[in-house]
């Protein structure tokens, strides 16, 4: 992939994502599509779809994300709205990718999701759920059918059929030891074949991702101030500090000591 500064690590989850660009320029990979955006853009992640993002240019990238489950928005009794909720919810339409300036409706409303969120006045998950309710409503023409989404995903769709388990499998086993050879079997490749496609499919090595994963959860305790920088390599799977300063580095461009120290953004 093109770019230049992680800014976003590969992974996937079962919740909507609502990536919006507050500055700077970047380049996500959706389902191993990229996408070049800028500040103002909006990027939607479908439910299980593999993504990552590096930012573009010296400038940097910005981003504020909006994490959901589509349930959330459910009916508790059935009602005509269900009706346009049930294609995502059952998989047979996907929201598009990418929102950009021609969808002015749709990113004004993201942002006034944030707004929501940052402010937190009293009653701002009504208002939030009746925001994401109308932006369904607002791209409900523009959602994608799952024959015609698969048709142009198809290749890549039958090369990550089989990666899926093995990063399940990473998700549930990082903190423990992990062999090459493990992670294969999983996959039920030969090492050398897992390996290459592997990188093929994600851009970096299976130890890599692996040590992403790590680092992050490690990242994630270390801003507990009741947590030590020992303790949190130590239980995250590294087995020695200096490697896990190397990969910390490597991964959030500062020393695990800065990034403690670092205020919560």
């Amino acid at each position: 992939m093109n770019g230049n500064q992680q800014i976003l690590p590969f992974h996937w989850h079962e919740e909507i994502e609502l990536i919006y660009i507050r500055r700077g320029s970047a380049v996500f990979s959706v389902n191993h599509v990229e996408y070049s955006v800028q500040a103002g853009d909006c990027i939607i992640v479908n439910s299980g779809e593999l993504h990552c993002g590096y930012s573009n240019g010296n400038e940097g990238c910005a981003y504020s994300a909006i994490v959901f489950k589509l349930s959330w928005l459910s009916s508790l009794h059935p009602d005509c709205c269900q009706e346009y909720l049930n294609p995502l919810l059952r998989g047979s339409a996907l929201f598009p990718t990418l929102i950009n300036s021609e969808h002015k409706e749709l990113l004004d409303l993201v942002v006034l999701l944030l707004s929501d969120f940052h402010e937190q006045e009293e009653g701002y998950e009504l208002l939030s759920k009746g925001r994401l309710l109308i932006f369904l409503a607002k791209i409900y023409p523009r959602l994608i059918p799952r024959k015609r989404y698969d048709q142009s995903n198809q290749e890549n769709h039958q090369k990550w059929k089989r990666m899926i388990s093995v990063l399940e499998y990473m998700d549930a086993h990082y903190k423990l030891p992990l062999t090459l050879e493990q992670m294969a079997s999983v996959a039920s490749m030969s090492p050398s074949h897992f390996c290459r496609l592997f990188k093929e499919l994600t851009g970096v090595r299976p130890v890599e991702y692996v040590n992403l994963l790590r680092v992050n959860s490690a990242a994630l305790m270390i801003q507990s101030s009741s947590c030590s920088i020992l303790d949190a390599a130590m239980e995250n799977g590294f087995q020695h500090l200096s490697y896990f300063s190397k990969q910390f580095k490597k991964h959030m461009q500062m020393t695990p000591s800065e990034y403690k120290l670092r205020k919560p953004q």
